[in-house]
């Protein structure tokens, strides 16, 4: 029987290898948390392999699942991520074609484990919901009949999104702090900022919040994003939290454009901020390189972003995001973007030294030993400068 990768508690040795981190980004409470969620994903999986009639004892490929079940293509990664996911708790063995589905035996279902994780941290609903909604959506999304961004970023999901890109869900606010974290420590005070892919809100707020308590309010801060509802709702929440003293302005902008159109001079800012956005770039090396060129000698490129681990491959909170086109419409490298999707420390370190940016660092520092240690550790943040 294959040995699970995620082991079932957070080694008290991490704690050693994130003082760089401040203090309250990993409490108690937020491991408490994390390890329900293990739970409960690993049990979904298992029920979704089900679901789909995935054999035991069987070598299963994505390629041949998707042709002999007449599978849509959109579903493919959903289904790596299934697997890979399957392979993290010990259900699956990779082979050289595919992966081998040793059992599928269910000790707790999915919804009793969401239920006791949610009598203790019910701030967490929305890390369930997503999870949930896009655990159901798979097999429309495989026959074809949906797409991912219709059930996932419809008119009724909004509000779901609202609440989980949110610094009150425990799960993804620390993407949000150690990225605040890491921009206080590059800027100067009274510095010029540019969010790019700003979504609701959240990562403004907890940098707004980081600023101020580091004594270095910005003077400027542009606020972007593509989707006008996220655009509306986030510049509504961060202009109060800036301050009258900082200059505010909220404009539509998709990363995949020039930046010329935002009307910033070249050379202007302290620095490009982005939380979770940037591996969604259609062609990451240029779209960085673009990005910098908006930066003063020795501005900082800020990227929050979920670190993908290079030994397990999987992220096993990726599940919607694997559902959507957009997620898998990426050029691919070898070297700096084998896959679509979340990067790993490395790729993130040859993507921005390729893009012209020095000095490349990230926060934890010790974040691959971190993710070495549970493959569940998955927040942090890389700069470069200019």
């Amino acid at each position: 029987m294959s040995q699970p990768l995620l082991p079932a508690s957070i080694p008290e040795a991490i704690a050693a290898l994130h003082a760089d981190l401040p203090d309250h980004i990993f409490t108690p409470a937020f491991k408490d948390a994390c390890l329900y969620l293990d739970r409960f994903v690993g049990a979904l999986a298992v029920e979704m392999a089900r679901d789909l009639g995935l054999a035991v004892g069987t070598t299963h490929a994505v390629d041949s699942l998707l042709a002999q079940r007449q599978w849509s293509e959109a579903g493919r990664l959903a289904l790596r991520w299934l697997f890979e996911t399957l392979t993290l708790y010990g259900h699956a063995t990779p082979t050289g074609d595919g992966w081998r589905l040793e059992h599928l035996a269910l000790p707790t279902p999915a919804a009793a484990i969401e239920a006791e994780a949610l009598a203790s941290h019910p701030r967490a609903a929305p890390a369930y919901e997503v999870l949930r909604t896009a655990a159901a959506a798979l097999p429309a999304v495989l026959a074809g009949t949906v797409r991912g961004e219709d059930v996932l970023f419809g008119a009724n999901t909004l509000s779901l999104w609202f609440s989980y890109f949110s610094n009150d869900n425990p799960h993804y606010a620390p993407t949000n702090a150690i990225c605040a974290a890491a921009l206080a420590r590059a800027l100067p005070p009274a510095s010029r900022i540019l969010e790019v892919g700003g979504g609701g809100g959240s990562a403004g707020l907890a940098i707004a919040a980081e600023l101020a308590a580091s004594g270095k309010p910005p003077a400027f801060y542009l606020f972007t994003e593509l989707q006008p509802a996220f655009l509306r709702r986030g510049a509504r929440l961060l202009q109060p939290a800036l301050g009258e003293r900082c200059t505010f302005a909220a404009k539509t902008y998709d990363i995949n454009q020039d930046p010329a159109v935002l009307g910033i001079e070249e050379a202007s800012l302290d620095a490009v901020v982005a939380v979770n956005t940037l591996h969604l770039a259609s062609d990451l090396v240029p779209t960085l390189r673009r990005l910098s060129r908006l930066l003063r000698p020795g501005g900082a490129l800020v990227l929050g972003e979920a670190m993908r681990p290079e030994h397990t491959g999987t992220v096993h909170l990726e599940l919607p995001f694997a559902l959507l086109d957009s997620y898998a419409r990426v050029q691919l490298d070898e070297d700096l973007r084998p896959r679509p999707g979340f990067l790993t420390v490395r790729q993130w370190q040859r993507a921005l030294a390729a893009a012209g940016l020095r000095d490349v660092a990230v926060l934890p520092a010790a974040i691959q030993r971190c993710a070495e240690l549970y493959p569940g550790f998955y927040a942090g943040a890389v700069v470069g400068r200019r």
